[in-house]
């Protein structure tokens, strides 16, 4: 099936759609107003749909003739970023945009239903478009699986993207198996005894305690773990005490435990759970943990589904990049994966001999020709997942 013109038509509403979403960006379990717009979006092209679902979730459904059903996502959250690419259309949000592509997906999504809807009575069997919400924090795609998202109809396959800088525009990149890693957030309250900080031996200093922790817990990685089993365990925050002269009674750390499995995960969580609770003793503290409520898996492509994303690349002429290696980066598409055989891969958005700033910083800025590069991907990749799911 030609969608050329189809596709090359909608592209100027899609760099509308992105511009927009671009410019009003929402923090996670705050998208209300981006819930809005996919709504409004939608009811143009009277494409059905459900809202509300986990928060500002949405589905929306392009029904066909058959009874196979595939389904993609896009995640709609923004981030904690002050932007400082000066484009025309910047986040009028301050300290909130759009650093890590969300918009793109979310964009390219909608196209991607507007041009399934157009063919609909082609169709040989249903595509479902779900816009997630909180991928970046609490992890939406867990909370809209409970919801139902999966069921009526019942989804026999699953597809994503995220959009990469390191590669030009008209790129994928992917690879079989592990594609990221498991995550297990945690909070670390370290408690020790306040005191003079001329007399230190009349109290627990847990800045201490804290400082020989945090080396230490470097060896789970280093010694607990065989090298060919991946493993990080990193500390992104400390926090502790208020004054030059005062031992404070109470240090709280934040950190993250990535591993290529949920077994090696449970294994250092309990491993660091161990190294943090002896250390503390040797020095008279005490240490309190608390965990993701839900812990992400590691994102597994199924090999039947990222092979049609393979050829679906070749056929648009894509240049297909495999990944050499696990991401030790998180994405809570796992749970779509863990429940349905599904495949995510990365997208080109770096303009021809252009390097873009990296993902999550304030200048970071897509190629719009990537919008339609995406459409054109995941259309090839559902039409050829309806061929294989419809009808089976």
């Amino acid at each position: 099936m030609d969608l050329t013109n189809i596709i090359e038509n909608t592209c100027a509403e899609v760099v509308e759609i992105y511009r927009h979403l671009h410019m009003h960006p929402e923090l996670s379990e705050q998208e209300k107003e981006t819930a809005d717009y996919i709504c409004q979006t939608l009811d143009v092209h009277n494409i059905p749909y459900q809202r509300n679902i986990a928060g500002h979730g949405i589905t929306a459904l392009v029904k066909g003739s058959g009874s196979g059903c595939i389904g993609i996502r896009a995640d709609i959250d923004a981030l904690a970023i002050d932007e400082t690419t000066e484009a025309p259309y910047a986040s009028v949000n301050p300290g909130v945009m759009h650093a890590c592509g969300h918009d793109m997906h979310t964009a390219i999504l909608l196209g991607t239903g507007i041009v399934l809807s157009e063919i609909a009575d082609q169709l040989p069997g249903s595509v479902k478009l779900i816009f997630q919400p909180a991928e970046e924090t609490t992890g939406g795609a867990h909370q809209m699986i409970e919801a139902g998202v999966l069921q009526q109809p019942d989804v026999s396959a699953m597809i994503g993207l995220h959009v990469d800088p390191a590669f030009e525009t008209g790129s994928v990149i992917m690879r079989k198996g592990a594609m990221n890693a498991a995550v297990n957030d945690f909070t670390m309250q370290i408690k020790g005894q306040q005191c003079h900080g001329a007399q230190p031996e009349r109290g627990i200093d847990p800045i201490v305690v804290a400082a020989d922790m945090i080396m230490t817990l470097q060896t789970v990685a280093t010694r607990f773990t065989a090298a060919t089993n991946p493993v990080v365990v990193s500390i992104g925050s400390i926090h502790g005490g208020s004054g030059c002269n005062i031992i404070p009674g109470e240090v709280t750390m934040q950190g993250t435990l990535r591993a290529v499995s949920k077994e090696t995960l449970t294994a250092i969580q309990k491993r660091v759970e161990q190294i943090a609770a002896g250390t503390a003793a040797t020095y008279g503290a005490s240490v309190q943990f608390s965990w993701m409520e839900t812990p992400f898996p590691p994102l597994i492509n199924d090999d039947k589904v990222i092979d049609i994303v393979e050829q679906a690349a070749k056929d648009v002429q894509f240049v297909v990049h495999p990944m050499p290696e696990t991401s030790m980066g998180a994405d809570d598409f796992a749970f779509f994966t863990e429940a349905v055989p599904g495949a995510y891969f990365n997208l080109g958005c770096a303009p021809k001999g252009t390097k873009l700033s990296p993902l999550h910083n304030g200048n970071f800025i897509g190629d719009e020709k990537a919008l339609s590069a995406g459409m054109e991907i995941e259309l090839q990749t559902v039409l050829a997942l309806l061929d294989r799911y419809s009808n089976v």
